[in-house]
């Protein structure tokens, strides 16, 4: 006689979610490291635009006016950017929480699995050292 799970479907299933939850949040944490190395990537020709800038003088008032409309397009966004860091955070936290969830769901099946099988392996035993006994008691009798 072989165990068989009763829920083993129902345990599929959670280990099916948990593995998409892996693949959902994996998703997001890529967007987020994205969105990152693009605000990282625009901080640095920020930098070196002002460092270029320092060096040379204004021409006339049109360049002033170039450059400092450039800077605050610029500035504008490294604002949107960081506002879209703090979001894709915020999906990044909410998708390990349902992680979290999904595996918390499929520990709690595979710990039920575990309780069934400790159950099944006693009752085996137990219809085992019956038949044994029954046997002795069929020999014992077969001597007298």
């Amino acid at each position: 006689m072989k165990f068989q799970f009763s829920l083993a479907s129902v345990l599929r299933v959670r280990k099916h979610q948990e593995k998409i939850q892996k693949q959902k949040l994996a998703e997001e944490v890529s967007k987020k490291n994205e969105i990152k190395n693009i605000r990282d990537s625009v901080k640095r020709q920020l930098e070196n635009y002002v460092q270029n800038a320092q060096g040379v003088e204004a021409e006339n008032i049109h360049v002033i006016r170039r450059r400092s409309q450039h800077m605050e397009e610029v500035h504008q966004q490294m604002d949107k950017l960081a506002d879209e860091l703090d979001e894709a955070q915020a999906l990044v936290s909410k998708e390990r929480d349902k992680l979290a969830a999904a595996h918390k769901n499929r520990h709690i099946l595979e710990k039920v699995r575990e309780f069934e099988q400790k159950i099944f392996t006693k009752k085996v035993a137990q219809n085992e050292q019956k038949f044994m006994d029954e046997i002795a008691a069929q020999n014992l009798k077969s001597l007298i």
